[in-house]
């Protein structure tokens, strides 16, 4: 069958393609090298439009093989998810084989100059990516999504698949930031003949205690016990592929379902936001009369529009046969048969954005926010936003909650803070009633004190942005990704300074920070910083190869008299 698959893959990804992408450099090759060439780009435009998401014009322009591609096919930047895909393609007109390890290590080795913003070792092609590269590799929050494509039926093997296993653990260590994709023949035709005909999704839900609304739109609500929500993995992403975000995995969010799930199934309804989904067509079956104790609930077209971490995490524990019986969760059925025409979507949309409870929104229940807010106001005419909603300040005027707990992140001894400040702000906020919140956040904090910590911080901030743009490659990924990291090391150094001028903190800053870039290029060169300044035990032996003790005692920094130059970078 391989004969065949090949054949729809290539009439598929030729005609959409071949007289899009770039074919100027082959205009001269023999009839049979240009021929795999036309087919290599367009499963690499095919590849980008189709697991990134782009437009058909900007997959086409995303592709960079050629002489000089260093291993990489294709790059695309998409900003609104902050991805960025990484694709390597094959052509095998046999349909036989697969990638050779030699490929892949060149493929990875692409990979890992991208990450050292090495671009002298690419051609002009992928060069003219260079700044929406440049945007994932500052972003600390970017994920990177690496795909091999290739047209053979066989697998790789394992000592091809090896090198590129080791980079995305490398790179995912301590906090998810690359994931990989492998796409073999079969997958490939998957790919092409959901395109061609995608499957729809029909399910018959049983809604218990049911109730409905039948304006503007006909929509049934209920409980759903969560077995039942278990066999709906079995269709696939087809189910969430409108969801806004596919099921991610092991997020903190969806360590807090299973935690649920697991110790206190009967709360779970409680505690889950529940799940929406859309339906083309939606019947009730007569099975179970007019009583609402029951319902059986045809839905035709259904998907999850909101919900799909909820939907991923019961259908994992249901593989393992894990999933406790008696759990129930909220779900909401809704049809589209008399809707707007733009209901689908502002529905996905909303369902997805309003509303939803940060982490950060919990402090607001801790009465120390309110007398910090006082107190900074009354002392120093300062604006404390600590609630969500608050007008956030000018920085001449006062600072965010946000920001507060990242500085005061940065200047306690505890190095891990500042990691974790890094890693996630949100987790500083995990639980108000334990460290690591009440270790910035307690009756003993002062508000000229947290103040202080802010506009040190601003200053050292302002230092190191105005030191980025000294530096290229690996050393201003330093200074981009190491700026809690650089803070922390600062702070300690202040910690004897009675009243530190923005004189003595250029000092330090500049100092460590090229203590910590010389060590990171010698004794971490195959770390990428992103990833880097987001291990703890990494971050302690970089501390203390720079020169700092990150155990010592911490002194409060005082200091006065600056002028707030602006929020801390992320």
């Amino acid at each position: 069958m391989s004969v065949i698959h090949i054949g729809h893959i290539e009439r598929n990804i030729v005609d959409r393609f071949s007289t899009s992408i770039d074919l100027s450099d082959v205009l001269t090759a023999s009839p049979q090298q240009r021929d795999v060439t036309i087919r290599t780009r367009s499963l690499a435009a095919f590849v980008v439009a189709e697991i990134g998401g782009a437009e058909d014009a900007a997959a086409a322009a995303a592709v960079v093989d050629g002489s000089g591609d260093n291993g990489i096919d294709a790059v695309y930047y998409d900003s609104a998810s902050r991805t960025c895909l990484l694709v390597q393609t094959k052509w095998i007109a046999s349909g036989n084989g697969s990638v050779e390890v030699g490929d892949v290590l060149k493929f990875v080795q692409g990979i890992r100059d991208v990450l050292a913003q090495d671009f002298a070792k690419f051609n002009n092609k992928l060069t003219k990516h260079k700044d929406s590269l440049q945007k994932a590799l500052f972003d600390s929050s970017a994920r990177f999504s690496v795909v091999l494509a290739y047209t053979g039926e066989q697998d790789l093997s394992a000592d091809a698949r090896r090198p590129l296993d080791d980079l995305v653990a490398e790179m995912n260590s301590p906090t998810e930031m690359m994931g990989l994709r492998i796409l073999g023949q079969a997958a490939l035709h998957e790919v092409v003949a959901e395109g061609v005909s995608p499957s729809a999704v029909n399910l018959e839900i049983m809604l218990q205690d049911w109730g409905m609304l039948d304006k503007p739109c006909l929509a049934y609500y209920g409980k759903v016990a969560v077995e039942d929500i278990g066999t709906w993995s079995l269709k696939g992403t087809e189910l969430t592929s409108k969801n806004l975000r596919q099921f991610r995995g092991l997020t903190d969010v969806n360590e807090g379902i299973t935690r649920t799930l697991s110790t206190t199934p009967e709360l779970f309804w409680y505690f889950n936001n529940g799940i929406t989904v859309l339906c083309e067509e939606l019947r009730k079956k007569p099975l179970g009369g007019s009583s609402n104790a029951m319902g059986s609930f045809d839905c035709t077209g259904a998907s999850v529009v909101n919900g799909a971490q909820t939907v991923g995490v019961i259908g994992e524990i249901a593989k393992t046969g894990k999933l406790a019986a008696g759990a129930t969760v909220l779900v909401r059925l809704v049809s589209l048969e008399n809707a707007p025409t733009t209901f689908s979507d502002d529905l996905t949309r909303a369902t997805n954005t309003q509303n939803r409870i940060e982490k950060r929104d919990f402090a607001a229940l801790d009465p120390n926010q309110k007398r910090l807010k006082t107190e900074l106001y009354l002392e120093n005419q300062k604006v404390y936003a600590y609630q969500t909603g608050d007008a956030t300040p000018s920085p001449e005027d006062g600072c965010t909650l946000d920001e507060a707990a990242v500085a005061l992140a940065c200047k306690h001894p505890n190095l891990a803070l500042a990691v974790q400040a890094k890693r996630e702000v949100g987790m500083l906020y995990d639980d108000i009633g334990k460290a690591p919140y009440t270790s910035l956040f307690n009756p003993q904090l002062d508000a000229s004190a947290m103040w202080r910590a802010v506009v040190i911080m601003r200053v050292i901030d302002r230092i190191l942005r105005a030191e980025q743009e000294l530096r290229t490659g690996r050393e201003q990924l330093v200074t981009i990704h190491g700026n809690r990291f650089i803070s922390h090391l600062v702070f300690q150094a202040l910690r004897n300074e009675a009243s530190p001028t923005e004189a003595t903190i250029r000092t330090e800053t500049v100092a460590i920070l090229g203590r910590v870039t010389d060590c990171v290029l010698s004794e971490f060169s195959g770390a990428y910083p992103a990833s880097l300044f987001k291990n703890l035990s990494k971050c302690r032996d970089l501390a203390a190869l720079a020169g700092n003790d990150p155990g010592s005692p911490q002194t409060a920094v005082e200091s006065s008299g600056f002028i707030p130059v602006g929020p801390p970078q992320s």
